[in-house]
């Protein structure tokens, strides 16, 4: 990742950063005062620069609790005059869409920004929502740049529109692009900021009336916009004038279009839209009219293809229509140079290489990888936490209901995972409907913060009899460690407070109280909290390092070890693999990697034959 002092050097330089970087870079020379978010990937390390950066550059930065309280804070700034952003990941946008599409109807005064990371091919997320429906849904305008280098562009012409048309701007990236590296041009900025001042008065009020007022307003504003955006230099024409061909795309997709058409050696016209709501409606018309074919290249939905297509029609003009109608390309899942490539071969022609010289290759070294799914990292408290829930829960049937964090990783007990906040609602109505069944909601620190709470309130509401439990590991963890209100604000306390009866915490470490607490908690008539609290094993590792402070790793003995496979198989913990006696060559044991090993102890615990000990150190 690009240093700090790069990232916020007043200077002309190149500098080789994440797309999420050069994002960060963007708002900083775009003048941006206020930012405000809640982590999710794959936007992340948009936050984590801002934030990092906010001391040095002397403007304001938080992670909020949720999306929702990230857009209305940096909302309140814009509407007070002040360049604001937020970002989030594509399912972010759900949390805050009340606010959104209600401000949309107010408008901005300050630029305002919002990013929207959507993640095609779900690499950290629960769904491929595709995020460039919010121009027709909201009516917001929407820029979806192609690279890193147009990501940071893209988010300093944000703010010019923004402020131009008082409309909130969403910018689209994706995992592609906020996860790429690339050379990025950094340029100089303006270090002059001001302060905010707000304009009393009725504009800001979303009551019926003045929405029914607002409403043909904003329609008119998207309409002008649709207007501008031929002089805007967004919508991009490449390629030959006569060809009865023509690709259209935007993002992402304009990349593996370049790439694709390099492969078949192709040179046809093509039209990239950086503005993707509203339609640039005019140069979409004026490229298509002399073609015979249109080819769409896009993720997920058809959202240009349905859009245009439709356009197409109203004028008049009828060529042949190629994507994901006709299953050149997929509605789901991320695409590459590779698939476009052949997308585009059985249209356009062009030689496409052989890849079987590559998928032999592949076969040949699959024996030699192991299997590595996504597991706790060594040491996870969590791991221990649904270790013990499966040890004296599971027996009795248990319904557990987990929630997005690390530990939904748990491999032993969860049976529903839904999204932020829905573990404690799905387990007050699992409760409504089993009776002779325990049932179980988990949540993470940060998510108790995020949609937790009402959900508890609710459940205490109505008394409903589930087990809530809380691991705390001190941070949003799963996100990059960044910090969340467990800083300032104890769970055990603001579960007392809303009513919960029975609220206990414990070290997840510790199995024989962690058993005890838990029959404990199945005896209890009503809502119980159990806080499973340990600092994020990760980390807890760091700050021993940083400190010089030794670790006390843990040994295995070859001796009395029988290979049951307690360690590895059934608690899976990565820092402990098997070997083979270098003696005999024959006799299978577990060996634990101490470079990898926290001391955590758990291995000591659940070993049957007690083989696990704590490692002697040779030289004391």
């Amino acid at each position: 990742m690009a240093r700090l002092e790069e990232l916020i050097a007043n200077e002309e330089n190149i500098v080789l950063c994440l797309g999420n970087e050069a994002i960060a870079r963007g708002a900083i020379e775009a003048g941006v005062q206020l930012f405000a978010a809640y982590p999710g990937t794959p936007s992340s390390e948009i936050s984590t620069a801002i934030i990092s950066a906010s001391k040095s550059l002397g403007i304001y930065a938080e992670w909020s609790t949720n999306e929702k309280v990230a857009f209305e804070t940096a909302y309140a700034a814009s509407i007070s005059g002040i360049r604001a952003m937020t970002a989030c990941k594509h399912v972010g946008i759900n949390v805050l869409a009340d606010a959104l599409y209600s401000a949309a109807y107010m408008g901005t005064k300050g630029g305002f920004v919002l990013l929207v990371a959507d993640d095609p091919h779900c690499f950290s997320s629960q769904n491929e929502q595709d995020s460039r429906w919010l121009g027709v849904s909201a009516q917001v305008p929407v820029l979806e740049p192609s690279n890193p280098q147009e990501a940071k562009e893209f988010i300093k012409k944000a703010f010019e529109i923004s402020e131009k048309f008082e409309a909130i701007m969403v910018v689209r990236s994706t995992t592609r692009i906020s996860h790429a590296r690339s050379d990025v041009q950094f340029n100089t900025y303006e270090t002059s900021y001001s302060e905010g001042d707000f304009e009393k008065g009725r504009r800001y009020q979303c009551l019926p009336a003045l929405a029914r007022a607002n409403h043909p307003k904003l329609v008119a504003k998207m309409e002008t916009i649709k207007e501008w955006i031929p002089e805007s230099g967004l919508s991009i024409i490449e390629g030959p004038n006569n060809s009865e061909f023509g690709i259209i795309t935007s993002g992402i997709s304009y990349s593996y279009v370049k790439d694709a058409l390099e492969i078949l050696n192709k040179d046809i016209p093509l039209l990239k839209l950086g503005l993707v709501a509203p339609l640039d409606e005019k140069t979409i018309l004026e490229f298509a009219k002399d073609k015979k074919n249109i080819i769409f290249i896009e993720e997920v939905d058809p959202y240009l293809e349905d859009r245009i297509s439709a356009l197409l029609i109203q004028n008049s003009l009828a060529p042949k229509i190629h994507g994901k109608c006709t299953g050149i390309t997929k509605r789901y899942h991320e695409l590459n140079s590779r698939l476009v490539a052949e997308a585009l071969q059985g249209i356009i022609g062009g030689e496409l290489s052989s890849v079987v010289d590559i998928q032999e290759a592949e076969g040949e070294i699959t024996e030699f990888i192991p299997f590595r799914p996504p597991l706790f990292c060594p040491g996870c408290q969590h791991r221990a936490a649904f270790w013990e829930l499966s040890k004296v829960v599971r027996k009795n049937k248990g319904i557990f209901a987990s929630d997005i964090g690390c530990y939904s990783l748990d491999p032993w007990v969860t049976d529903t995972i839904l999204c932020m906040g829905a573990g404690i609602s799905m387990a007050n109505g699992f409760s409504r409907v089993i009776k002779d069944r325990p049932i179980f909601a988990y949540i993470g620190d940060s998510t108790f913060f995020h949609t937790g709470l009402t959900a508890l309130a609710n459940a205490v509401y109505h008394k409903a009899n589930i087990n809530v439990l809380v691991l705390d590991n001190r941070m949003t963890a799963m996100t990059g460690f960044q910090p969340n209100p467990t800083e300032v604000i104890d769970i055990a306390d603001v579960a007392k407070s809303l009513g919960v009866e029975y609220v206990v915490e414990f070290d997840p470490y510790d199995f024989e109280n962690g058993k005890k607490i838990f029959e404990e908690a199945l005896l209890h008539e009503g809502p119980s909290v159990i806080i499973m609290r340990k600092i994020c094993a990760n980390e807890w590792w760091r700050q021993q390092r940083r400190s010089g402070q030794k670790i006390e790793v843990y040994q295995i003995d070859p001796e009395i070890c029988i290979a049951c496979g307690t360690c590895i198989v059934q608690y899976q913990c990565p820092a402990i693999h098997w070997s083979i006696d270098t003696n005999s060559k024959e006799k299978k044991y577990s060996v634990i990697d101490p470079s990898m090993c926290t001391g955590c102890s758990v291995c000591s615990q659940i070993c049957p034959v007690k083989a696990i000990s704590k490692a002697v150190d040779e030289n004391e």
